[in-house]
């Protein structure tokens, strides 16, 4: 009789027996050089026999926290905290035949390295809205040269606007002047160039003077101004 109930009592399953563990690590963050310091409590049970079934529940549960908190700074603890304690307990592990029943982390960060991410924030912050302040005088300075101190009417206009209580300036030649001097720069250049090279070949023989046109020709064909090589040329 007994062996008809040892017969049945070896084909019933044996459940593997639930195992449980809880350790404490390091999670880098944001930040380099700060990091984050996690407890964990997991519960699983195999789904058959395996050896050394803890270490692989540590290893799937450090990987899956290091790559969260990697984008996250010691500021944002307790999000972090919240975040891992929705998705850990949701890892799958069926495929290292485990079943994760239950998972908790509590995280702790270094005072020091809360403080060193402040500062480095607020430095960021303060660096971003310099940019944005020299951006902004940029703008301003290039929509004053170029749409505003170049035609004196409109010059006039705008000082009428930001100084309505000093009306001197709009009666006198002081805006054509100021235009004068933006916009006459090139023009000034080009003419200096124009009347040195005059000069120069003023002075210079007929077969001087062809040689001199024929390289100038070449000058103008490497920058793609055939059109005004063939016009030296002709001359």
């Amino acid at each position: 009789m007994s062996g008809l109930f040892d017969m049945f009592r070896s084909n019933v399953p044996v459940r593997p027996v639930i195992g449980q563990d809880a350790f404490s690590d390091r999670l880098p963050a944001a930040l380099p050089g700060t990091e984050f310091v996690a407890t964990f409590t997991a519960v699983w049970q195999p789904l058959r026999p395996l050896e050394h079934p803890g270490e692989k529940v540590r290893w799937c549960l450090l990987d899956a926290s290091r790559k969260i908190a990697a984008k996250r700074k010691v500021t944002e603890r307790t999000m972090l905290e919240a975040e891992l304690n929705t998705r850990l307990p949701q890892i799958d592990l069926t495929t290292s035949h485990l079943m994760l029943l239950n998972c908790s982390v509590s995280l702790t960060v270094d005072s020091e390295a809360e403080q060193d991410t402040i500062m480095i924030d607020k430095l960021t912050r303060d660096l971003r809205l310099q940019r944005l302040r020299q951006q902004l005088e940029q703008e301003q300075m290039g929509y004053l040269r170029n749409k505003v101190l170049t035609d004196p009417a409109t010059a006039r206009c705008y000082w009428l606007v930001h100084h309505p209580d000093r009306l001197e300036p709009l009666l006198d030649d002081t805006f054509e002047q100021v235009a004068a001097k933006l916009t006459g720069g090139g023009d000034r250049q080009a003419s200096v160039v124009a009347e040195t090279v005059q000069d120069f070949v003023g002075g210079l023989t007929a077969e001087e003077r062809r040689y001199l046109l024929a390289r100038l020709g070449d000058v103008f064909v490497s920058f793609d101004r055939g059109d005004l090589a063939g016009r030296v040329l002709d001359v």
